[in-house]
């Protein structure tokens, strides 16, 4: 079967006549009903100028199979790529590609009614020998191929063009080269979420802190509710840059508004409430944070008592950043009590949590308890203020490329 419509398509042959002198003409269908007979031999003067009236038409059909594609390509590069936008677009290549068939074939069966008359739609099968026919299909071959060649072609220049803006990032520092050569890329190849990175750092570097912004916004809509490792950094420095341009309370609002889009884990989530409480502890804007770490946790599956403990401990910490000594301490004497039932599982976390319980003891005076938990911790007097919770102003995150 795919055999015999290869050959259909491969046959260039568009007019002959058949052993009962009927002529036959080959209309546009692809698969069937794909010939026109005239119960007559058409003298080869006339049958010429309707052949000649078909090449005239092909030549619009050929430029129609070019342009359509190409423009709907332009279309699409401008497009959030999906799985659901590459089908779309597939499809409507289709339907378009089969509208400039149905009207070159309209002008066509017009033609021969109005010069030879009504004809009767057959199977248009020219007889040909073996090797004829093998020769129209490695002719056929040899054109897809072709086609497939000339598109790799056009795609390599997409790769040197990604390897050189990774290049002025990151190796030379050249911004301004890097952005004009995203700009290119983005104006010929569909949209890269990497390239979208690397020019929102550029544009941050060149000082253009709006532009950085919306290419980070860009992003993140751009890959739907799908929340990937890059994600952190994309939302930590959308916080950064929303302060820049407008207010710590925009930036946090912007932040809730393209988080909710996402689907996270429960570890995601847990990391992304991390950022968002650094942010407002540093921005003076408390309120709603310990709700959140409440929220989140009731809403955890009693026997999930891994999420608990590290939510909890994430919790306790954030207390203490926010000057909650009292607060802290109930949640540490909680998480230390479990830790402690469990060493062999949250050994590590233990060390850590001693340390925190043993700072927040000493910001309430109790001195005695908190030298009892700095050497339960078993940490070095010298490493131990390493341990005590703290945070670091926020900086423009710049991840590898």
């Amino acid at each position: 079967m795919i055999r015999e419509y290869i050959e259909k398509l491969s046959n260039p042959i568009l007019y002959y006549v058949d052993k009962s002198k009927n002529s036959v003409f080959r209309n546009f269908c692809l698969f069937k009903e794909t010939g026109y007979l005239y119960k007559t031999t058409i003298p080869k003067a006339n049958a010429g100028k309707a052949l000649e009236y078909r090449f005239e038409l092909d030549k619009y059909l050929k430029w129609s199979y070019f342009l359509i594609p190409v423009i709907l390509y332009l279309i699409f590069i401008h497009t959030n790529i999906s799985l659901g936008s590459v089908l779309f677009f597939e499809f409507l290549w289709i339907i378009l590609a089969n509208v400039a068939r149905l009207i070159c074939s309209y002008f066509y069966n017009n033609y021969l009614l109005r010069t030879f008359g009504q004809y009767e739609v057959v199977e248009f099968s020219p007889k040909l020998p073996k090797e004829k026919k093998d020769e129209f299909v490695a002719l056929f071959r040899s054109k897809i191929i072709a086609i497939f060649i000339v598109i790799c072609l056009f795609f390599i220049p997409a790769f040197i063009l990604k390897y050189a803006i990774k290049l002025s990032v990151t190796s030379r520092n050249k911004f301004p080269h890097a952005i004009k050569l995203s700009n290119t890329y983005f104006a010929i190849y569909p949209k890269s979420e990497k390239i979208y990175d690397m020019r929102a750092y550029a544009k941050y570097r060149n000082r253009d802190i709006e532009g950085s912004l919306e290419d980070y916004k860009t992003v993140l809509n751009m890959s739907g509710d799908n929340f990937t490792n890059r994600d952190y950094v994309r939302f930590a420095n959308l916080l950064y840059l929303q302060k820049k341009v407008s207010t710590p309370t925009d930036a946090i609002d912007v932040f809730n508004e393209y988080i909710t889009k996402k689907r996270l884990s429960t570890l995601e989530t847990s990391q992304m409430l991390w950022i968002k409480s650094i942010f407002k502890i540093e921005n003076n804007i408390p309120e709603g944070i310990i709700q959140e770490y409440d929220d989140l946790i009731s809403a955890l599956d009693t026997k999930d008592t891994d999420n608990q403990f590290y939510l909890s401990a994430d919790k306790a910490y954030i207390l203490y950043l926010m000057g909650e000594y009292a607060s802290a301490l109930d949640v540490y004497n909680i998480i230390v009590s479990y830790a402690q039932s469990n060493p062999k599982k949250y050994s590590k976390q233990l060390k850590s949590i001693l340390a925190e319980r043993g700072f927040t003891k000493q910001r309430l005076g109790d001195t005695a308890g908190a030298t009892m938990d700095f050497s339960m911790s078993q940490i070095s007097p010298n490493e131990l203020s390493k341990y005590e919770p703290a945070y670091a102003d926020q900086e423009f995150v710049v991840e590898k490329f």
